[in-house]
């Protein structure tokens, strides 16, 4: 919903630089920091990486306190800002400022009362009067929760991420693409929106970034609190990356562990994936039912046994049975 007609459509002036102004803007904010700030420089193939490397190289030469810690990713190039905040934009303009607040900002902020995980992106405009106040805003939600994160979007920049959320003004902020706010960011509504979502409900996106952290046994906690293995997990235990699948199969073991009852009910929507999936897969899911050790689990493993699998499969279901 738009509120107030406080958004902006979404373009972008190409070839911008930085100004003189925003340059010395930069060296006064270095000359009254206290210690060394880290941006992680996150490099992929995308020709856009010359842009944020452009931005990268001019702000730590202007300011000799800001580290740049370059690191080569897959997708969209951009710059990580503590554990929790992403730029997927050019802070320039009027989003310089915000940019800068965020960089100075206390690491120790108090934390919020978020027990779930949220992916918040903000789509931000270049020319956007309004965007600046939304950054800072959000900002502080995501960096002190480490179950937010906040990733800034610059709509003119990447426009194919605007398609593909359909996004037509800024600031559009999403909750799992299951919630939206345009214009003026209602930060109590959205923080209501973020604790009372129904943990069924949460995206694998969400649950991804928590594995991508290292929070495997946070994310069993949950699940083992709210007696529910969230249907989104299946989909990370039978991910492409072998990473993500490890920090799954680590939360599984963990359930396992703890609540036979609740493990016994991943076996079901495991199977329903099992026969769709590659043979790794195939064999992280055996390795799966072979910790639950249910008989429901060994019958869905003697099935694998007497059926027509790769040898790479069954050796993995006789591991299962051991």
């Amino acid at each position: 919903m738009d509120r107030s007609g406080r958004t902006q459509r979404i373009e972008r002036k190409k070839g911008k630089t930085m100004t003189p102004q925003e340059e010395k803007q930069i060296s006064e904010w270095n000359a009254g920091l206290s210690g060394e700030i880290q941006i992680q420089l996150m490099i992929t193939e995308d020709d856009r990486t010359k842009e944020f490397r452009a931005f990268c190289d001019i702000l730590s030469g202007l300011a000799p306190n800001v580290r740049i810690k370059r690191e080569k990713e897959e997708g969209r190039p951009g710059m990580k800002i503590g554990k929790n905040v992403y730029y997927h934009a050019i802070p320039l303009g009027m989003e310089l400022s915000p940019f800068l607040e965020i960089l100075a900002m206390p690491k120790s902020l108090a934390e919020t009362q978020i027990s779930m995980p949220a992916d918040l992106k903000l789509y931000v405009s270049q020319h956007c009067p309004f965007c600046p106040q939304a950054v800072r805003q959000l900002a502080p939600i995501a960096l002190a929760n480490e179950l937010v994160r906040l990733i800034v979007i610059d709509g003119g920049l990447f426009p194919e991420m605007t398609e593909k959320d359909d996004v037509q003004s800024a600031p559009t902020l999403l909750l799992e693409d299951m919630f939206r706010w345009s214009g003026s960011m209602p930060i109590a509504e959205i923080l209501t929106t973020i604790s009372d979502r129904d943990p069924a409900k949460l995206g694998a996106a969400s649950l991804e970034n928590m594995l991508s952290e290292g929070k495997a046994f946070k994310l069993s906690q949950m699940m083992l609190d709210h007696k529910l293995v969230f249907p989104a997990f299946f989909d990370l235990l039978t991910h492409a990356k072998w990473q993500i699948r490890l920090g799954a199969m680590a939360a599984a073991e963990e359930i396992i562990d703890k609540d036979k009852s609740l493990a016994e009910a991943m076996i079901a929507p495991l199977w329903e994936k099992f026969e769709k999936a590659d043979d790794q897969i195939k064999g992280d899911i055996l390795y799966v039912f072979g910790q639950i050790g249910s008989a429901d689990a060994h019958a869905k493993v003697k099935h694998v046994l007497n059926g027509e699998y790769s040898e790479q499969v069954r050796e993995a279901a006789e591991d299962a049975m051991i």
